[in-house]
């Protein structure tokens, strides 16, 4: 029988349910259990609407799909208002489904931040949208931007967003001099390349102007139908105050890429680095209408579990063999290929990469569960192991000074992925270590961390990849990597 007194409380992002008078933190990993994935995937087969599927799906229906799995049935449950409104979002989609109790009070404050945060959220997407094409044209505005004939005359175009987008193509750009690379330089992204942006000229200003308050508008209908499919349309409402500034950027993003392909020959070749997200659904949409191919280089893992939106592009490299025949059996399509070459191409691998190997262990931090990493630390300096440290860019590296000031941190990505044996959670370093020959070992300590190596990251469950399930047989394994 059920314990119907449990309690459930968000508290500042985090969840705790109440047993026996006691408070304890919700632990997710108890919902990575052999048949999550087929639950979630069940949920991935509805039409989407909207190029923010994905994103929905990924970030809050998955998230909703953990909790609920993880904190069973409860008789009631309360929120503190600072929590994310996203958050309590969730959980009153969770409310609907296994109907506890909250206080009147809570259910109206709820409400009428949600409403106001979608009003406040509405308002400033449309004014956003308004004036981004303004200071966009302002900024691009320069003797040296891309020209008409350049687009004309280029068949390889490389679509760019991120650092990490841009390292996997920048072996394929090295090698066609004639290539055209077009930059996402919202964020202020610094990479060799011309900003997609570069089109809004005078001539063809007032119709990107008007493309990008038309797909805003668009968008805004579109994202909220996704996300009440998804999870209701309370959570709907409370979602728009995550993206009320990332639709108008998308926007206008869409409206230079249309412009873009409506200028590039028709035997043009696109390449993203975009995997799953509302980019790289815009891009694969966007490049189908013109009848361009869209070629996909994808700057992280692949997910063992199905998208409801797909995935980027008419073709998709996969980082293993295993991988593609997995993707390619659930989304049931030849797009996604597998190739020794072009993956070494995408690491930045040359034929001399087994001679510059660096004789130390080096560990990869992830940014979330961060206390997982420091358990992972402190256990290797309990065995006097000579480590060294590489940060992911979204960590605080304040953080890890203070706490571990004897330990050597790498800044740079490259020197660490030479280091002769390489530590990770999960994460595509490990591939990248072991392609270059390098001894890669995934410490998977934490359940989450095992689910996600075993059954969501196909490409991680490679025999080069050794794996770790507790602190005495990584001892052992790095043991002669330290002697002397």
């Amino acid at each position: 029988m059920s314990d119907m007194s449990r309690e459930l409380r968000l508290l500042r992002g985090s969840w705790f349910v109440k047993n026996d008078d006691k408070w304890q933190e919700v632990d997710l990993e108890d919902a990575y259990t052999n048949g999550f994935v087929e639950k979630i995937n069940s949920r991935a087969y509805n039409k989407p609407s909207s190029d923010y599927i994905n994103e929905l799906f990924l970030y809050y229906f998955i998230r909703c799909r953990e909790l609920k799995r993880t904190i069973g049935e409860v008789r009631k449950s309360s929120y503190s208002c600072n929590s994310k409104l996203t958050d309590k979002g969730i959980l009153f989609s969770l409310k609907k489904e296994l109907r506890f109790e909250m206080s009147i009070l809570k259910v109206i404050l709820f409400y009428l931040q949600a409403l106001t945060a979608f009003c406040l959220s509405i308002i400033m997407s449309i004014l956003v949208a308004a004036l981004l094409p303004f200071v966009f044209f302002i900024k691009v505005n320069r003797p040296y931007r891309v020209s008409k004939s350049t687009l004309r005359f280029n068949k390889k175009v490389f679509l760019v967003r991120s650092k990490s987008g841009y390292s996997r193509a920048k072996s394929f750009i090295a090698e066609d001099a004639d290539c055209l690379v077009l930059v996402d330089n919202f964020s202020g992204l610094k990479v060799p390349g011309e900003s997609i942006y570069s089109v809004l000229r005078l001539t063809s200003f007032p119709r990107i102007y008007i493309k990008t308050l038309q797909y805003t508008f668009r968008d805004l209908f579109v994202f909220y139908k996704d996300a009440e499919v998804l999870l209701g349309s309370w959570f709907a409402l409370s979602a728009f105050w995550e993206y009320w500034y990332r639709i108008p950027q998308k926007a206008l993003y869409e409206a230079c890429l249309t412009k873009v392909l409506e200028l590039v020959p028709a035997n043009a070749v696109f390449f993203s680095g975009e995997k799953e997200d509302r980019f790289a659904l815009l891009q694969t949409r966007c490049c189908a209408r013109k009848d361009i191919r869209l070629t996909c280089l994808p700057h992280g893992l692949e997910y063992g579990f199905r998208f409801p939106g797909g995935l980027c592009g008419d073709s998709f490299y996969c980082f293993s063999e295993s991988a593609k025949e997995i993707l390619g059996s659930m989304y049931s399509s030849g797009k996604f290929l597998f190739s020794d070459d072009v993956l070494n191409k995408m690491l930045g691998i040359d034929a001399d990469f087994g001679e510059s190997a660096i004789e130390r262990v080096c560990f990869f931090t992830e940014p979330r569960d961060q206390h997982v990493n420091f358990e992972i630390i402190d256990n290797l300096v309990e065995m006097n192991i000579r480590l060294s440290i590489k940060l992911h860019p979204l960590e605080n590296q304040k953080i890890y000074h203070d706490r571990y000031p004897g330990i050597d941190i790498v800044s740079d990505l490259q020197s660490a992925l030479s280091s002769s044996t390489c530590l990770s959670r999960k994460s595509t370093v490990l591939v990248e270590a072991s392609q270059r020959g390098n001894r890669a070992i995934a410490i998977l300590i934490n359940k989450k961390d095992r689910f996600y190596v075993e059954h969501l990251f196909p490409s991680l469950s490679s025999e080069t990849i050794v794996k770790i399930f507790n602190f005495e047989d990584l001892g052992q394994a790095l043991v002669t990597n330290n002697d002397g």
